[in-house]
């Protein structure tokens, strides 16, 4: 017998096929052909890809653990912290913006947020980063069995990055170079600058030691650590000529 999830799962494609062509288009997400077994990126193209998705998005999950009780009482505390979090990880949204040209990403810490409580308290820390581009065409469900693969998240790269925070320069501040190249990406973040009246913050650079790369599926793209040393020598024009699966 069919189990009911089964049964609806199977419904629901046999309505899509169904549907009228002017009516699938608006559903189906847009897809670009996937490369060929001996066109799949090499490690350096798939760095390069990872440092342009770098450069074009400005939102990451940053990724810390709860530290012990003990450790930081007055923590747990204020926080009102429910027992037995200790090692337990945590990931929330945060800003960021590509403002080094070694591939450090320039975060705007705000004291009183969580991961850098965490932070300072001892934990590790790292950044995950995805991408997703604008969809600008589709195709339609009735095509043949050599549809490429859509655009959908599993499909797509990301990447994991590991490493430690660092202080951002004063001069970088005095200059104005790394406000200006923050504020470009996240103009509210004006709110939150070092000396608002609201909360204390700093600037900071997580230096990457180490980048975990999810290319999408493993007959098409890569999946692994990439280089350090590629990371590292990647240039800006190698990043502006890379082009992302579904960037124009």
């Amino acid at each position: 017998m069919i189990s009911s999830w089964l049964f609806a799962a199977l419904l629901s494609v046999a309505t899509a096929l169904t549907i009228p062509d002017n009516a699938q288009q608006h559903l189906i997400p847009a897809a670009s052909p996937a490369p060929a077994e001996d066109t799949m990126p090499t490690v350096y193209e798939s760095t390069i890809m990872a440092r342009r998705i770098l450069s074009q998005s400005s939102e990451g999950t940053l990724v810390t653990v709860f530290p012990s009780e003990t450790e930081s009482d007055d923590l747990s505390t204020t926080e009102n912290r429910p027992k037995g979090m200790a090692g337990s990880p945590i990931g929330l949204m945060e800003y960021f913006a590509d403002c080094d040209s070694t591939g450090n990403p320039t975060i705007l810490a705000i004291g009183i947020a969580t991961p850098f409580r965490n932070y300072v308290a001892g934990s590790n820390i790292s950044l995950s980063v995805r991408w997703w581009p604008s969809q600008t065409h589709i195709y339609s469900a009735t095509e043949d069995e050599n549809v490429p693969t859509p655009h959908t998240p599993a499909a797509l790269p990301r990447f994991s990055l590991h490493g430690y925070l660092e202080d951002v320069d004063f001069r970088d501040y005095r200059n104005y170079r790394v406000p200006a190249c923050f504020l470009a990406k996240h103009p509210d973040s004006v709110l939150w600058q070092p000396g608002n009246d609201v909360h204390t913050s700093k600037y900071v650079r997580l230096v990457v030691e180490h980048v975990y790369w999810f290319g999408g599926f493993g007959d098409r793209a890569r999946i692994g650590w990439l280089p350090m040393e590629d990371w590292r020598r990647v240039t800006k024009g190698e990043i502006d000529r890379m082009r992302l699966p579904g960037e124009k």
